[in-house]
């Protein structure tokens, strides 16, 4: 008898011991370690210190824009929704376009960048960032996000994830939009000519909601946006905001550009020219009154519209020969893609599933307007401490998200424990990811208006 329990002992053990092993190789408990604390936060904040901003101030701002398709023809996969598996559109309701603005003070050069896409891709950035150089030009001075429409074109994610959220990789479609925005480029440049720019703002708050925990008190309402005036009379504008671009559901399968789309098509009755970015679109979902389809598209991205048209006019336009841009390398923690409340995947499993790419805050200043670019679902609940710092220091501020790189949602950290999507499956970066991100644009914020950096 005994040696039969001794050999059902040595069995168990033999089962169950791997299993554990198993078990500590793929998972960890959280680090809740407060984020001022950690080394990847002081080698950020120290790296930004050793190498702020570099600002420009030399000629008249010259100001040019142009935009391209970049549509990939049918079937090519959808990017946005993870159960839609990346299936294929076979019809273009309204294209994708690549817009872009022209920067030079005859010292500087900059190119804001928008992309009818969920996302900057890693994979684009990449690819980008060689066509870029070859073009005689800084990736630095390339300031990138997306309208994150969640029905424009996939074929940009690599591993088990992206083929998820974007469908089969296609290398040749990655190149061909990199070239498509460096085109872009230089159709903008041609355009330039000297310029007014100036910043307004209008309240949305009825197209906004918050769809982590219905808070409405808590929302980013505010349209932003930047009007330019060229000498000829020609006006474009620039605008955010924090909605998601989700109003088309997962079940339709047609390519489109969903609110921002029908949004800049509206402005464009009455400017020269516009281009939409997403704001800071965590947390806030579209509010519309009629079914998930293009008739609310339309309908949401008219009233946007509307909420901007009536401030144009007075908007204060001056001229200005500012110009900074920089990219802020960012220093990460290990990844914890959560289970449970206290435990995550171990990073090696987290990088084999979604990949590993670097980080970084983009940034751009226009005379007092400063941008700053997220690699994220950035929370608008962030905004309004930052937007009151910069008025503070006597500048205005738009905040961006999908700049090249991707840290999933970012939210405050007093929403950790919900057991929402934003904050359990797609919160990559632990409890503090939100508060460090928004410590670091508050620095960044600083820096522009710190007289350490001079104007060169």
């Amino acid at each position: 008898m005994k040696k039969k329990k001794n050999r059902i002992l040595r069995k168990t053990l033999f089962i169950v011991l791997p299993l554990l092993l198993l078990l500590a190789s793929v998972v960890r408990r959280n680090d809740y370690t407060p984020y001022q604390q950690t080394a990847y936060y002081k080698q950020t904040i120290n790296t930004l210190q050793q190498n702020p901003p570099v600002i420009s101030e030399n000629d008249t701002l010259k100001v040019g824009w142009a935009k391209l398709s970049i549509t990939p023809p049918p079937p090519f996969p959808l990017a946005g929704y993870g159960k839609r598996l990346g299936k294929e559109y076979t019809e273009v309701h309204d294209s994708s376009y690549v817009r872009t603005f022209a920067f030079d003070n005859g010292n500087q050069q900059a190119y804001f960048i928008a992309l009818d896409m969920l996302i900057t891709p890693m994979t684009l950035m990449a690819a980008l960032n060689e066509a870029s150089i070859k073009a005689g030009l800084k990736p630095e001075q390339l300031y990138l996000s997306a309208t994150h429409t969640h029905t424009s074109f996939g074929g940009w994610g690599e591993n088990l994830m992206g083929w998820v959220m974007a469908g089969k990789y296609n290398q040749e479609q990655v190149n061909q939009t990199a070239e498509k925005i460096i085109q872009s480029i230089n159709l903008a440049k041609a355009t330039a000519e000297k310029a007014k720019i100036g910043y307004g703002k209008a309240f949305a708050g009825h197209l906004v909601g918050n769809r982590l925990n219905g808070e409405e008190a808590v929302r980013d309402t505010t349209v932003r946006f930047i009007k330019f005036e060229q000498a000829d009379g020609d006006v474009a504008v620039l605008a955010t905001f924090s909605a998601h671009a989700t109003v088309l559901p997962a079940k339709q399968q047609i390519l489109s550009r969903d609110y921002p789309g029908a949004f800049v098509d509206a402005l464009e009755k009455q400017v020269d020219f516009a281009a939409f970015t997403a704001g800071a679109v965590a947390s806030h979902r579209p509010v519309y009154h009629h079914q998930d389809s293009f008739q609310s598209v339309d309908s949401l991205g008219t009233q946007l519209a509307r909420t901007i048209l009536p401030e144009l006019p007075a908007v204060e336009m001056k001229y200005t020969s500012r110009i900074g841009y920089y990219r802020l390398p960012l220093s990460l923690p290990n990844p914890e893609f959560r289970i449970g409340d206290n435990y995550h995947l171990a990073p090696w499993l987290f990088y084999s599933l979604f990949g590993r790419y670097s980080s970084f805050v983009s940034s751009l200043q226009l005379g007092d307007v400063i941008l700053l670019g997220a690699p994220a679902d950035y929370s608008g609940e962030y905004m309004k401490e930052l937007e009151k710092q910069a008025t503070q220091q006597n500048q205005q501020l738009m905040v961006t998200g999908f700049n090249g790189g991707y840290m999933g949602y970012l939210t405050p950290s007093r929403h950790y424990m919900l057991d929402e999507y934003e904050t359990r499956d797609m919160n990559f970066y632990g409890r503090w990811g939100g508060d460090y991100l928004t410590s670091v644009f508050s620095r960044m914020i600083q820096a522009y208006s710190s007289k350490n950096n001079n104007a060169k």
